[in-house]
């Protein structure tokens, strides 16, 4: 499916939204910095918006070129947006919160750019493989980062598989609770009698962080002054899982079966769609490539 694009850039505490769409297989031009829309999101192509004058813009969509002015430019951006959205590939503040402050990960791609793609979409990127190299990252870095997060990773692909699966496929809705605790602080005093109020999350919760961290040590390199857009798109990819496990929890509690294994099955594609991407720069050097999950509802 082709789909358009848009950045989200934050100013303080308001977000200013801007849109740009296009074919996955579009290549955006370099922008004027005073251009309110932005053709940022290249990772899957966007329509262009050059500021060649002060008032006007190049508007290209489709090899098509059009002069239009800053309000015009805005207007058609804008329905862009509006059809983006209810295709569910838009904004989703009920979800992710006004700032996406409600992803695990708060800084991902549809954080710069307001864009939420499927895992086939984030595959044909074009600064993923096979369409690119990925971001250089040495090979000490992502030998220490293997090491750090296999454990945590393995484990997390096989509770999602076994014991999770098994939960939804039984209706066993009191383990599928505990199974995906998000975990809370301590409210209470450590230093008194009594102790913290704390709760730990649970290992399928923590492997998502895992696999958020793990990602950065494979496809960032110290050197990189800001998250690359192969990280922006892993880290997507792991919040869609973190937000199935939302969405098997609430079914769970409605004793949902059917819509629990709607949710199991997202997640198993937006999982595996994040494993290809860091099974990349995992050469034998590094470690064994983590296995995909296989098994089905």
């Amino acid at each position: 499916m082709h789909m358009g694009s848009w950045s989200l850039q934050r100013h303080g505490d308001r977000a200013v939204r801007q849109g740009v769409f296009a074919h996955l297989d579009q290549q955006p031009a370099a922008l004027s910095r005073r251009a309110i829309i932005s053709g940022a999101a290249a990772a899957v192509g966007s329509p262009v918006l050059a500021a060649r004058a002060a008032d006007t813009f190049d508007y290209v969509e489709n090899g098509v070129t059009k002069k239009m002015t800053e309000i015009e430019a805005r207007d058609a951006l804008t329905k862009k947006v509006e059809a983006a959205t209810a295709a569910g590939k838009g904004l989703d503040p009920d979800r992710r919160g006004a700032l996406n402050e409600k992803a695990l990960f708060s800084e991902d791609f549809y954080f710069k750019y307001g864009l939420r793609p499927d895992p086939e979409e984030v595959s044909k990127s074009p600064f993923l493989p096979p369409q690119a190299e990925l971001p250089f990252a040495p090979m000490k870095r992502r030998y220490a980062g293997y090491n750090k997060y296999e454990e945590r990773i393995k484990n997390g692909i096989a509770l999602y598989q076994g014991d999770l699966l098994a939960a939804v496929k039984n209706k066993d809705w009191d383990a599928i609770g505990p199974m995906l605790e998000k975990g809370k602080k301590s409210s209470g005093n450590s230093k008194s009698a009594e102790g913290g109020t704390g709760v730990a999350a649970s290992d399928l919760r923590s492997s998502c962080r895992a696999y958020g961290l793990f990602a950065n040590t494979v496809l960032q390199s110290e050197n990189d002054s800001g998250s690359t857009t192969a990280n922006l798109l892993a880290r997507h990819l792991v919040n869609e899982v973190y937000f199935s496990m939302d969405d098997i929890a609430d079914a769970a509690k409605a004793k949902d079966q059917a819509a629990a294994k709607v949710a199991w099955t997202r997640g198993k594609e937006y999982l595996n769609g994040y494993l290809k991407i860091v099974n990349y720069p995992i050469a034998s050097k590094v470690g064994d490539k983590f296995p995909l999950v296989t098994e089905s509802l």
